[in-house]
């Protein structure tokens, strides 16, 4: 190596392939340089070519030259990956472990960054200069950072974060591809004539293109802040309803921990209460019974008020009595008078009864002998015939008559037996008709029962059209208009639940409107102070709902509900409130109610259960109104009682109106048939009974004949056998004796008549005489009984006085009753009081004031078990567990409200930046552009060109144009010649010709005029950044030598315009300029390489 005598200065490093030469340097020099951020120097060891190499670098320009594959670009490959840079920023190497000499598993790179004055990065812990040392590994951990105190070579920190705050704050910028431009980087940049290109190495080499970067994320972030603010709002109403449920909650245990207090308040209370109910009993009871000692009283005045009407009433009933008597023995003298004709009246009508019993005899005597003499005529008659056909033939006819009359016997019989056959046969038919006409009746009964009931459904169906809440019970409209009106503590109650409840499929209609009949009229309310509220409205309007409290709780029961393929009462009803799904699943359990349309359909169900429900199944119940199987098993079906059906289920109510009505017609028709089969069976009843009764004459007929027969029988008999000629004489004789009889019987009828006529004659006088006595003593009877009706009279008043008296007693014993069980029930009551006072004083010592009623206490104490039930059973933690949940989603709400309040503040404050930042990324660009235009062209001049750059923001484009000095004599040449033509003519040609000097873009120039022009676009930009250290690696390699002293100079120069800037150049040409106190120039030698 060679070295400059003026400014030769050898490494202290243990590396001999650089040589390193500077000018001497002055007082005034040292002053200018920049005191942080410059590279001092930079140290690498197995780093690509080198094995070991330390290159000491000055604060102004440092040259690095040397023949290809000496390592030049090595340096600044080092330098880059020292400062964070990555393996594909320097195309040199895909990944880090590419830099590590061949042959060897790790490499080091030092970089020593100036650390000095005011602006110094925490001096206090890195001193003076940074060391910032990179490993670099071919293992798994490819690098790792130590960055050391410069001044005593201790490791200060092993982050890379440290590292990004130290370049951050000394400005460099090793990821700028304009302020250190490796060999391709720089290549490519020089080479580059494509606007966009240009324009993009502009954007980055000014930083614009990482702030709009910066400023494009921080519009993202912002978009995506505010699509989280729109998440978190969606999710912030669940967050409040879980505050407000848990705040309602810890509410409820407070309320429960308040309510178990007003319990026990209400127990002492209830105490005392008891207390003064049986201290009022004792007072109660006294004051009873000094009203029943005064009614006492009372009725023993009455008493002595009637005994003193009933004295006065006996003494004139005595007097009545003994007038009456009086009266009586007038009777004495008459009816001593009447005995004498009463005696001959009884002789005479003696005698009258012994004539007409003489008479009786005479007339039945008489009647004997007239039928005897009939009797002896025909006998003498018959005796006659028979003497006259005493042959054989007459016998014959008479055995003849006698078997006919037997054979008219025996039909006579069988005619008997056939009719009695059927008057059996009519017994049992109207046996059955009879209990045919009982079913018939009964079936009428039933039928006109069902007429009467489904004319009475019919007509409150029709009533309901006018309004279909008719159907939910009478004052329902009155109520519902009155729940409007009123105010509540809570919502406004729900109801009737019906209303909400519609049916998806008619044919369900009855059954399920039988199952939930009470509870479709039902309403809900939410606390026990709208409940009573509602009570009054129902008693005022006659309305007999139900009442509900419930919490609106919309829990999940999808866990209970069968499998889906049944059809359940919940599936087959369209609730429009979820609340009231809820009370219905609730109260009646709709989701673990199947449906099915026939029985057949059930039992096959539970039969394929092993007989028992389904799971979650409570009930089978099918569309005509039975149940069929049980939980506790078995296949048991049994029938409902469906109600008549109402429009409260929402069912179209025209068309069942007209179901109804078909209903009626059927049932009226079925009342008609039972009423026409009732009269039929009567009818035919009525003639069986005339049919029976005519056999029965029939029979009476028969059987006459056949004692007729019979005595023909006989007589024919007699005269078959009887043969004696004698016999008509003595018949005859006898004869004679009853018509002298006869005859003596009339004439003693006549002398009996008359003697009649004489006792009846002598029977009326007597009976003239006792007539006038008994008119005499009727009048005495008569004024008798005057007086004795007076005095039963006066005995009934007597009578109605004492019975005024036995009631009086009586209700006088019933007092004394009263009073005595009165007396009991004090003394009884007493006792209490002093029982119920110890027991007081078991629950509360001293006696508390009683302000409620013990039934309203008892009621009071019930409900507040209830509730504390209820909440108890609502939960399952304490009062501090409830709290600290509630406190939990309350401290959650507010965050999450302030932090998305926060959050939007943010978001807004982020879009007036982003959107001021914006306009200053503007501004700061087209300052940036004006700066590097004017840098442009200040450099362009120190060649003797012109030009600009022409930046194109919308299109994003940059075209340099340039004016050669060639270019620039040309124009001076045409525009001199022009002049000395004179006139407007020449002029016009002057300045056609001028316009083919105009500004060329860099297309249209030379390699060594491009190279500059594109070495002044590079020191404009440089010049309009602000960064401590620059680096350009063959920069020169396209230019001729005067384009390339002149670059130098350039560079040079703006080097020293800079008191805060490093320049690193690599370049493998000679040096033309000389080392200076600011110039350093480092030549490389060709490291030694492996022999592979």
């Amino acid at each position: 190596m060679t070295q400059d005598t003026n400014s030769r200065r050898h490494s202290s490093q243990r590396n001999t392939n650089v040589t390193r030469v500077r000018g001497k340097q002055t007082h005034e020099n040292r002053g200018n340089e920049p005191e942080i951020g410059i590279v001092e120097s930079v140290e690498i060891v197995d780093f690509m070519c080198h094995e070991r190499a330390t290159v000491n670098l000055c604060p102004k320009v440092n040259f690095i030259t040397g023949q290809n594959g000496s390592g030049k670009s090595a340096i600044l490959t080092a330098l880059i990956i020292a400062l964070g840079g990555k393996a594909s920023m320097t195309n040199r190497a895909s990944s880090l472990k590419g830099f590590i000499r061949e042959g060897r598993q790790r490499a080091t790179v030092k970089v020593q960054l100036r650390n000095r004055g005011p602006d110094a990065y925490r001096p206090e812990l890195y001193g003076s200069s940074i060391v910032i040392e990179r490993q670099l590994s071919s293992g798994t951990v490819t690098s790792q950072y130590k960055l050391r105190n410069g001044d005593t070579g201790e490791v200060v920190s092993k982050k890379k974060d440290d590292l990004v705050a130290i370049t951050d704050h000394m400005a460099i910028q090793v990821d700028n591809p304009i302020n250190i431009l490796s060999q391709d980087a720089a290549r490519e940049f020089l080479a580059s004539t494509s606007p966009d290109k240009m324009y993009q190495f502009f954007l980055k080499g000014t930083q614009l293109h990482q702030l709009r970067e910066d400023l494009s994320a921080v519009s993202q972030a912002i978009t995506r802040a505010e699509s989280n603010i729109e998440r978190k709002k969606e999710v912030l109403p669940e967050m409040k309803a879980a505050k407000k449920r848990w705040e309602q909650h810890y509410e409820d245990m407070k309320q429960a921990r308040d309510l178990s207090a007003k319990m026990t308040a209400l127990s002492q209370q209830m105490a005392w209460a008891l207390v003064e109910e049986a201290e009022n009993e004792v007072r109660e009871a006294e004051e009873k019974l000094g009203v029943q000692q005064q009614k006492v009283a009372k009725i023993d005045e009455k008493v002595a008020e009637q005994t003193a009407f009933i004295d006065a009433i006996n003494a004139e009933a005595d007097l009545l009595t003994q007038q009456a008597h009086e009266l009586l023995r007038q009777l004495e003298p008459l009816q001593a008078e009447k005995q004498g004709p009463v005696r001959q009246m009884e002789d005479t009508k003696l005698a009258l009864r012994r004539l007409k019993q003489t008479e009786a005899d005479m007339n039945m005597e008489a009647r004997s002998t007239r039928e005897r003499i009939s009797s002896l005529k025909a006998e003498i008659k018959t005796e006659r015939a028979r003497l006259e056909s005493k042959d054989q033939d007459g016998k014959e006819k008479l055995r003849l008559a006698i078997a006919g009359l037997e054979d008219n016997i025996k039909e006579e019989e069988a005619r008997i037996a056939d009719l009695q056959a059927e008057q059996q046969a009519y017994e049992n038919r109207s046996g059955v008709l009879r209990e045919t006409k009982v079913g018939c009746h009964r079936q009428v009964e039933k039928s006109r029962e069902l007429v009467t009931r489904t004319r009475a459904s019919l007509e409150e169906m029709m009533r309901s059209t006018s309004n279909s809440l008719n159907a939910f019970g009478q004052g329902i409209v009155e109520a519902l208009d009155m729940i409007d009106r009123a105010k509540w503590h809570n919502t406004k109650p729900i109801g009737p639940i019906g209303r909400f409840v519609k049916l998806r499929d008619p044919k369900w209609a009855r059954i399920i409107e039988t199952t939930l009949d009470k509870s479709l009229n039902s309403f809900l309310v939410e606390s026990h102070a709208d409940r009573t509220t509602l009570d009054a409205i129902f008693r005022r309007c006659g309305c007999q709902s139900r009442i509900i409290i419930c919490k609106p709780e919309l829990f999940d029961y999808s866990q209970g509900e069968p499998d889906p393929r049944f059809t359940t009462m919940l599936n087959a009803l369209d609730i429009q409130d979820e609340v009231v799904k809820r009370q219905l699943i609730n109260l009646n359990r709709i989701e673990q109610i199947i449906l099915v349309e026939q029985r057949a359909e059930g039992d096959k169900i539970v039969v394929a259960n092993r007989g028992k429900l389904p799971q979650n199944v409570t009930a089978c119940l099918t569309a005509d109104g039975y149940s069929v199987g049980s939980k506790a098993g078995g296949l048991s079906t049994q029938s409902t009682n469906l109600i008549r059906p109402t429009s409260r289920l929402g069912e179209n109510i025209a068309a069942a109106i007209e179901r109804e009505k078909q209903v009626l017609a059927d049932r009226k028709r079925a009342l008609e048939h039972a009423q026409r089969s009732l009269k039929e069976a009567e009818q035919e009843l009525e003639e069986l009974q005339r049919k029976h009764e005519r056999s029965a004459i029939a029979v009476r007929q028969c059987k006459e004949r056949i004692n007729k027969a019979n005595s023909e029988i006989q007589l024919t008999r007699e005269l078959l056998h009887s043969d004696e000629p004698a016999k008509i004489a003595a018949l005859e004789t006898e004869l004679e004796q009853f018509t002298e009889q006869m005859e003596s019987l009339q004439t003693q009828f006549r002398d009996h008549v008359a003697q009649q006529k004489l006792k009846e004659e002598e029977l009326e006088s007597i009976e003239a005489d006792i007539d006038l006595v008994d008119r005499k003593m009727d009048a005495i009877r008569d004024r008798s009984a005057s007086k004795r009706e007076a005095a039963e009279q006066k005995a009934s008043q007597r009578q109605t006085h004492n019975d005024n008296i036995v009631y009086w007693n009586a209700k006088r014993t019933s007092l004394q009753g009263k009073m005595a069980q009165l007396e009991q029930v004090h003394a009884e009551a007493s006792a209490k009081v002093e029982e119920t006072i110890s027991g007081a004083r078991k629950v509360c010592d001293e006696r508390v004031e009683v302000e409620h009623a013990p039934e309203r206490l008892d009621r009071m104490i019930s409900n507040c078990r209830a509730r504390l039930e209820e909440i108890e059973r609502s939960s399952s933690m304490s009062l501090a567990e409830v709290a600290e949940k509630a406190q939990l989603h309350i401290t959650a709400y507010h965050k999450a409200n302030e932090e998305l309040r926060s959050v939007a503040q943010v978001v807004k404050m982020l879009k007036t930046a982003h959107h001021l930042r914006m306009n200053k990324w503007t501004q700061f660009r087209d300052s940036m552009t004006m700066r590097t235009k004017m840098h442009f062209i200040t450099h362009l001049s120190q060649r003797g060109y012109t030009g600009k750059l022409e930046f194109d923001h919308t299109q994003r484009t940059l075209v340099p144009k340039i004016q050669t000095d060639q270019d620039l004599v040309s124009e001076s040449i045409v525009k001199g010649s022009g002049r000395k033509a004179g006139g407007s003519s020449q002029q016009g040609k002057a300045g056609g010709s001028a316009d083919r000097f105009l500004r060329k873009d860099t297309k249209s120039l030379s390699g060594g005029e491009k190279s500059f022009t594109t070495i002044c676009l590079l020191l404009s930009l440089w010049e309009t950044m602000n960064c401590p250290v620059r680096a350009l690696d063959e920069f020169d390699v396209f230019m001729d030598a005067a384009n390339r002293a002149i670059a130098m100079s350039m560079m040079i120069d703006s080097a020293r315009s800079k008191n805060t800037t490093q320049f690193i150049l690599i370049t493998p040409l000679d040096m033309s300029v000389k080392p200076d106190a600011d110039i350093t120039i480092l030549r490389l030698q060709p490291p030694k390489r492996s022999s592979s």
